[in-house]
């Protein structure tokens, strides 16, 4: 056999085909076993994620949130009716439907998405406002009856041409509406105040010890009022059974229920507080858990106004109360009270 570099090229290129085809079957063979691999790890995860109680835990402590720091805003009973998922480096994305009660329904008004990382502090919950439909009215307000810090009487604020439009809405509606008042009252003493009225009562102002045991979040102002950033307040009583399966949820505060809806709330602080205290509080958006509970539980439920829904004629009919001011319109929908 004849040597020539012909045949020394011809060999080599043969080889060399080999040997790439052998390179390029094991890369495709490395390939495939990391995806087998990556799949594998992300099943073992989701199975382990949504088999414990961790999203079902956040999504519970995030609706507590809702309840108490949102005057609008409501949730669900259930905590299954959250959208949850937790992504390779452990990021955890929970969705929340968004209610709000106008009348007699409660109507899904909006979406919270909260992203929940494995270092909680780079936690972010947003409400993505408006959906499904647009919306220009103003956040409700609160304004307190006196100074934290002086004891000085304060009065308040409210958008203008509030009872102007009220009257111009048909009284085949109904709608929700917010209100302060001139003095702290316990909230038995606010429901007693309104017992006269056809109206539902659903969220009521707090007064906690901000810039009196603690300061947070600041507040605005101007001239003789004063209003806390970051409100929080009663709502219904929610709980839920341990295992985050199961629970209950009280809609309305009224006499039946005010005094259930108080001890849910302490109960639920100082379970958060002994149990997922850190969490709870970048959850919630306060480094102030335990003094909130503390004063609570020392001073008692100071309110100082509150959120109520009702037919349009009867709200119209609050203009005339004594001891309240600074209103807020919110929604209005087509007649769906009880007659």
């Amino acid at each position: 056999m004849e040597w020539n570099e012909e045949k020394a090229q011809q060999i080599l290129k043969k080889h060399k085909n080999r040997f790439s085809l052998r390179l390029s079957f094991k890369i495709i063979r490395v390939g495939v076993s990391i995806l087998f691999l990556l799949w594998i790890y992300l099943l073992i995860l989701s199975i382990v994620y949504h088999t414990s109680t961790v999203s079902e835990r956040n999504i519970f402590i995030q609706k507590l949130a809702i309840d108490w720091t949102d005057a609008e805003y409501t949730t669900d009973i259930g905590l299954w009716d959250g959208d949850a998922d937790i992504s390779p480096f452990f990021t955890q994305r929970i969705e929340i439907p968004i209610e709000r009660r106008i009348g007699k329904t409660n109507y899904v008004v909006s979406n919270a998405t909260l992203t929940k990382p494995v270092i909680s502090a780079f936690s972010h919950f947003e409400i993505q406002r408006p959906y499904p439909y647009e919306s220009n009215v103003e956040r409700f307000r609160f304004f307190l009856p006196y100074h934290p810090e002086t004891g000085k009487n304060l009065g308040g604020n409210q958008p203008h041409g509030v009872w102007e439009t009220l009257e111009m809405i048909h009284e085949g509606y109904v709608g929700d509406f917010a209100f302060s008042t001139d003095d702290y009252h316990s909230p038995e003493e606010l429901i007693n105040l309104l017992e006269d009225y056809d109206l539902d009562i659903l969220w009521m102002p707090l007064y906690m010890g901000e810039y009196d045991s603690f300061s947070e979040h600041g507040y605005s102002g101007g001239g003789n009022s004063m209003s806390l950033h970051q409100q929080w307040g009663l709502s219904g009583a929610r709980e839920v059974s341990e295992d985050y399966m199961g629970g209950s949820l009280i809609r309305v505060l009224d006499g039946g229920s005010v005094e259930e809806s108080k001890e849910a709330m302490l109960q639920n602080m100082d379970f958060l507080l002994k149990n997922h205290k850190k969490n709870a509080e970048q959850l919630l958006g306060t480094q102030y858990l335990q003094e909130r509970y503390d004063y609570l539980h020392s001073n008692g439920f100071q309110v100082y106004g509150a959120v109520v829904t009702g037919p349009v004629k009867e709200l119209l009919k609050l203009r005339e109360q004594e001891g309240i001011h600074s209103f807020y319109l919110g929604e209005f929908k087509p007649w769906n009270w009880s007659q």
